[in-house]
């Protein structure tokens, strides 16, 4: 693939536990895309996201990020040009502060402390939680604390952002900020990967897919090719986003030729299919 950003070659890992989380696995992200690895709880995605991020060694197999092999003493070289944000947010937090979390990564790098108060303060502006930022990250909701997490990645302007389940356990208004902040920073230019189970919200997020189950690939392909996919999507213990499920009827009684992805798509066809068959 031309402008690789990662690229990972036949990856098997298992846990001490001799429990194979992954085999022989292989997919490439390009420069600037937005990927989905999906796949249900336990499929080895989350797995997956540390090999990726360097957190943990692949058994056998190789996976490279900006060229460099995460196995690599290099690698740490690169680390700074990855941001990775935790399904627990928890996992993620651990200063008295939301302030000092989000300086933390900058002030570890040395990084000029005037620079470092000026992205702190635009990633607290974009995320929309300035009012948080003395507050104790223990004290916050979850969806806050996801945000926190989110702006702990941002602040050092990743080139590749990393996220698992960025979207779950999120209210509606903290579900909605996210994925206009995951598009924004994706028209900026920014390598996007998300391992996630949430069909719902796969459409507006990437443009590509990997479906991974029971540790191997099932398949990849365009975001419309593989939620159009049934069978492949019940094969890895998903279902369909319930907008494909709602037009594949109207397409199988010949209303309509494609099938809508998201809420605007599906408003549009509605509208034509009304308008073209009035009660």
């Amino acid at each position: 693939m031309v402008n690789s950003i990662v690229s990972i070659s036949d990856v098997k890992f298992s846990y001490p536990a001799g429990i194979a989380a992954l085999k022989d696995v292989s997919f490439e992200v390009a420069q600037g895309e937005r990927v989905a690895l999906l796949g249900p709880n336990g499929s080895g995605k989350s797995t997956l996201i540390l090999l990726i991020a360097g957190l943990l060694m692949p058994n056998s197999g190789e996976i490279r990020v900006f060229g460099e092999k995460t196995t690599s003493k290099n690698f740490q070289m690169v680390r700074s040009r990855i941001g990775v944000v935790f399904q627990d947010p928890d996992d993620q937090l651990f200063t008295p502060s939301v302030i000092e979390d989000i300086e933390y990564g900058p002030k570890n790098l040395s990084l000029p402390d005037e620079y470092i108060k000026a992205q702190s303060g635009y990633v607290l502006e974009k995320l929309g939680i300035p009012h948080l930022k003395h507050r104790p990250p223990h004290r916050l909701s979850f969806g806050e604390k996801k945000k926190v997490s989110l702006a702990t990645a941002l602040v050092l302007k990743p080139e590749l952002l990393i996220l698992d389940e960025p979207t779950a356990n999120l209210d509606l208004v903290s579900r909605r900020g996210l994925i206009d902040t995951l598009n924004e920073l994706s028209k900026a230019g920014t390598t996007v990967i998300i391992s996630t189970h949430d069909v719902e919200a796969i459409p507006e997020l990437v443009d590509r897919i990997v479906v991974i189950s029971h540790g191997l690939k099932l398949g990849e392909g365009k975001t419309c090719e593989v939620l159009l996919n049934k069978n492949m999507l019940e094969q890895s213990g998903l279902e369909q986003p319930a907008i494909v499920n709602l037009f594949t009827e109207f397409k199988n009684q010949g209303l309509i030729n494609k099938i809508p992805l998201n809420i605007e798509e599906g408003k549009e066809v509605l509208l034509k299919i009304l308008k073209n068959h009035p009660q």
